[in-house]
């Protein structure tokens, strides 16, 4: 403790040799730096010693024994691990063990080539991932299990369920009475399994949105007996397995309430798929209520554009403003209006560039009813005298 005079006036300056100090506000976020020329040789030591505000700043570089959280942020008072000069790598056996704790954010940081998962947190909330990476992991990427709160943004998951159809859990998944996540702005690519997947969750609030999920065994965006989902503005490919489609939505056995709900999927790119550009796909039975499939574009997928295969419907079944590419299709229990089979005169399909060329058929003749707001690129709708069908609107003049 030091006392110095200055102006007449007594000044008490207190060393902070604690892991923080108290300042009016309660204690003052302290930064602990891990890496060469940090304080910490290694990620663990650096978290064991964060409190609520702190930042854990990592070189980028790699560090092994991978990383347990062990303490909560506070609201308002995340703990952030950051990644800085670049990615930090965390390798290990274990990858990222959140398990229930909560208020933590993670940026700049990739886990890679874990032996179990990449991520897990189950019971935990309000998380953020941002500009996250999973890459690697035998079991799933990143595992949200009754998991609330959680934004997920520009992230890039690969390489992960190299068990195999043994592996548990998914690429990303929402799991388990999970709620309130938001994923955008992602890669996820080459993964063993599905690539994103919501699934038993019963009031999940869940938005999936401009990402770019391809290469997976596939679906690469699944939707399995939850409620309250939206799908929108992503581009879905290339699925691997002859059963599974770009989105898939289900009702399997193992779900306690056999009911799919309130399901948006609108202004997404499903092309290129194994199966199906969208299934709709019961185990054995179940309800699939309140579906409204709007303005999507479906095209060079080996079994058609939509697949049905589900037994029990109700409530408002929209299937509208879609363009089926692969040719017409079977809509089932849909009320079916304004989609258009076949090629609309794409710009050029033969380089996957699937926008509405000048004279496309599909331009202004969509219904307005439930079309979104915007396209895939975010160009507003309606941009000329009508909604187009499809994913894009034909940008004017």
């Amino acid at each position: 403790m030091a006392i110095r005079v200055l102006a007449g006036v007594a000044l008490l300056v207190v060393a902070m040799t604690g892991p923080a100090a108290e300042g009016a506000a309660g204690p003052v976020p302290r930064t602990w730096r891990v890496g060469p020329h940090g304080q910490y040789a290694g990620v663990q030591a650096a978290a064991d010693r964060a409190r609520p505000g702190d930042t854990v700043a990592i070189e980028a570089g790699t560090y092994p024994g991978g990383l347990t959280v062990r303490r909560d942020g506070a609201p308002g008072r995340p703990i952030r691990f950051a990644g800085t000069g670049g990615t930090a790598v965390l390798t290990g056996a274990g990858g990222l063990a959140i398990g229930g704790h909560s208020w933590l954010e993670f940026t700049d940081v990739t886990v890679s080539g874990s032996t179990g998962f990449g991520v897990y947190a189950e019971g935990a909330h309000d998380l953020v991932f941002d500009r996250f990476g999973v890459d690697g992991s035998r079991d799933g990427g990143l595992v949200l299990v009754g998991t609330r709160r959680v934004r997920v943004a520009n992230c890039d998951i690969r390489g992960t369920n190299s068990r195999g159809t043994s592996a548990d859990h998914e690429a990303l998944s929402i799991a388990s009475g999970s709620s309130d996540v938001e994923v955008s702005g992602c890669r996820v690519h080459g993964n063993g399994e599905e690539g994103i997947d919501v699934k038993y969750d019963d009031a999940a609030r869940v938005k999936i949105h401009h990402n770019v999920v391809t290469g997976n065994r596939g679906p690469d965006i699944y939707v399995d007996s939850s409620s309250i989902v939206d799908v929108y503005a992503n581009v879905v490919g290339g699925t691997r397995e002859a059963t599974k489609a770009g989105i898939g939505l289900a009702v399997e056995d193992y779900s306690e309430s056999r009911l799919l709900s309130d399901i948006r999927v609108f202004d997404n790119l499903s092309t290129g798929n194994a199966q199906a550009g969208l299934s709709l796909w019961a185990e054995s039975t179940g309800t699939m209520r309140d579906l409204k499939i709007v303005n999507n574009t479906f095209a060079g997928n080996a079994r058609g554009s939509v697949l049905i295969d589900a037994d029990r419907f109700a409530g408002t079944k929209t299937l509208r403003n879609n363009v089926f590419g692969d040719g017409p299709v079977d809509t089932g229990p849909f009320a079916a209006d304004h989609n258009f089979a076949g090629n609309p005169g794409f710009a050029d399909p033969a380089r996957g560039d699937y926008h509405l060329a000048a004279g496309s058929a599909a331009v202004d003749a969509g219904n307005p009813g439930y079309a979104p707001a915007f396209d895939l690129d975010g160009v507003a709708r309606p941009a000329g005298a009508g909604f187009d069908i499809g994913a894009y609107e034909r940008r004017w003049p």
